[in-house]
């Protein structure tokens, strides 16, 4: 192993090109063993003007794979930038002096080495970080922050950023005591301010929540962001398109099917968000009703064994159908349709993983529940192929930088959900996770580009809020909170950004559901609604990041250096809870109010449409 390495070392460092950008900065981590200790590991970033590949060398070994959160902290930093990704090549090497605990923990401190090299900025060599990063800029938990906090010390760091929310810890110890000729071992746990720890080290200890907070601590500079606005009027017409169909399709099943009290009150609620013009959330809310009436219908007249095999067929050979009419759409694709294409390729698949659960359930009333899911997933895929008729223009895309960034999704989206299992992610995200990484998989494999690629952003978000959602009770309103101005903005300022170029119907759909989330919370308090609020608002930033990719629309970013930070750094106090337990696997306390999420959660996404 260690031969190998070396020699991928030696590769590394040939290939790398005399008109290449480096920047040096250091990281901390965990040391793979029995007792928690912190670990100085040295990063070298190096940039060049390439085709999008990311090169990684470790020595010695991590035991979590470093590959994946190299490549995210590529991605991410050009997303920041407004850079192409494809156009360089990124090499990444890390050494430690030891082996250590590797991989996410350190894709904060290799982002804003990144965007270091990317803009030749010299990161201070003072200044120590641990936090991963996720695809939208945002610093997530991780683990081992008092040992590694004593590490950065020992190196001479005089700030030390953690992720905001993690300022308490608990910390695991075993404690031996003797009576005369015996040895009791026993665990206690004791909580450990890393502020004051840091304090006693000569330290500051600061919590960030963003990439570029933490490039300022490192080097004055901070991403210019332009605070762009939306219309959401100007897309009236087009969400109209979708309500009206939705609306007239779920009236027409309602007159065979008769009088549903829940699906009713769907009918009626999603009525009154037409007149509030809130159509996308209509829409959704009508798709829900069409379910449940679906379920009705079908529960009327299947009642043989030869009655669902002729419905498993009918639905199958919609599905085939629409497939075989996509991939003629996936052909001639362009900047415009990708997103409509892509849309209608997502649900065909979970159309026909419904159907597939329905064959295999064994069971009557599941098999009703699946067979009703597959069938509107297929008539939702078609409402979407509705809109493409409103493309008047549209420009072709390359097919094989779409495919490359597609794969470099999906590698991207297995690493997140493995690091999220492995500090233990909110179980339902993760499993939706993992299901929309299978949806697009299946959609990679099948050529569904757009699609797989729409598929991959599902996944990411939901893997990502798997953790970011875990807080205790104590902080959670104010991350939450934050974390939503923080998801709306920027999702806000990324439709803006790819409106110039495209009509991002699909971005807009899910901003205006995410919103009306958003209001109600504002008006109820209700934590479940800020969170599916938060989830829309991150698929709408990233589906408007793909877009904006696609349709080559960049504008490049400045850094600009300020004396004081362009932002009001947050204390959460000391009510952050963090176990850790040898390794570097942390569990936090849950909020009380996130334990009925996942299950909430989960049913509504499924009936997204």
């Amino acid at each position: 192993m260690k031969k190998v390495l070396i020699a991928l070392a030696v590769i590394l460092a040939l290939t790398i090109p005399a008109n290449a950008t480096t920047v040096h900065i250091k990281a901390v981590a965990v040391k793979s063993g029995p007792k928690p200790e912190g670990a100085v590991i040295n990063i070298t970033v190096t940039v060049k003007p390439g085709e999008g590949k990311v090169f990684v060398s470790t020595s010695p070994y991590t035991e979590i794979d470093m590959q994946g959160s190299a490549q995210l902290s590529a991605l991410t930093a050009c997303d920041l930038l407004g850079l192409d990704f494809t156009k360089y090549n990124f090499y990444y090497e890390i050494d430690a002096n030891a082996p250590i605990v590797g991989g996410p923990s350190a894709g904060g401190v290799m982002t804003v080495a990144t965007i270091c090299a990317l803009k030749n900025l010299t990161p201070r060599k003072d200044v120590f970080m641990t936090g991963m990063i996720y695809p939208d800029g945002y610093i997530g938990p991780v683990g081992g922050i008092p040992f590694k906090l004593e590490a950065a010390a020992k190196a001479g760091a005089k700030i030390f950023l953690i992720p905001a929310g993690q300022r308490v810890v608990y910390v695991t110890k075993t404690v031996e005591t003797r009576n005369g000729p015996f040895v009791f071992i026993r665990t206690v746990t004791e909580p450990v301010d890393v502020v004051e720890l840091g304090r006693k080290l000569g330290v500051k200890v600061v919590e960030v929540e963003t990439v570029e907070q933490a490039l300022w601590y490192y080097t004055g500079y901070t991403v210019t962001k332009p605070q762009l606005r939306i219309n959401l009027a100007r897309y009236s017409n087009l969400l109209m398109i979708l309500a009206e169909k939705m609306e007239n399709e779920t009236l027409e099943l309602k007159k065979k099917v008769g009088d549903v009290e829940e699906a009713d009150k769907l009918i009626e609620r999603a009525k009154e968000h037409l007149r509030e013009g809130y159509y996308y959330t209509a829409t959704s809310e009508f798709f829900q009703a069409k379910i449940i009436l679906r379920k009705a219908y079908y529960s009327k007249i299947l009642k043989s064994d030869l009655d669902f095999e002729r419905a498993f067929k009918d639905v199958g050979n919609e599905i085939e159908d629409l497939k075989e009419y996509l991939r003629n759409a996936e052909k001639d694709v362009g900047v415009e349709s990708f997103q409509i294409v892509g849309a209608s390729e997502v649900r065909v698949a979970w159309a026909e993983k419904y159907l597939n659960d329905a064959k295999t359930s064994g069971d009557y009333y599941q098999a009703i529940n699946y067979l009703a899911l597959a069938k509107e997933r297929v008539e939702s895929a078609k409402v979407w192929l509705s809109l493409l008729k409103t493309v008047r223009e549209d420009i072709p895309i390359d097919k094989d930088r779409l495919k490359r960034r597609c794969e470099f999704y999906l590698k991207i989206a297995q690493s997140l959900i493995v690091y999220a299992d492995s500090i233990r992610g909110y179980e339902d995200l993760i499993s939706q996770a993992e299901d929309s990484l299978s949806i697009a998989q299946n959609l990679y494999g099948e050529g569904f580009y757009s699609g797989a690629q729409i598929a991959c952003i599902d996944s990411l978000v939901e893997s990502g809020l798997s953790i970011e959602l875990i807080a205790p009770s104590n902080v959670f309103n104010d991350l939450l909170k934050s974390k939503l101005e923080s998801a709306k903005r920027n999702a806000e300022t990324s439709i803006a950004e790819v409106e110039k170029a495209v009509t991002p119907i699909l971005p807009v759909a899910y901003f205006e559901f995410a919103s009306s989330f958003y209001n109600d919370y504002l008006k109820t308090g209700d934590q479940r609604d800020a969170i599916y609020a938060l989830i829309y608002f991150k698929t709408a930033e990233g589906l408007s990041k793909v877009m904006l990719f696609v349709s080559k629309a960049y504008e490049e970013r400045q850094v600009i250096k300020t004396e004081i930070p362009p932002f009001t750094p947050k204390m959460y106090g000391k009510t952050a809870v963090e176990k850790i337990e040898h390794v570097e696997i942390p569990g936090y306390g849950l909020a009380l109010s996130t334990v009925a999420i996942g299950v909430a959660y989960y049913k509504r996404k499924k009936s997204r449409k």
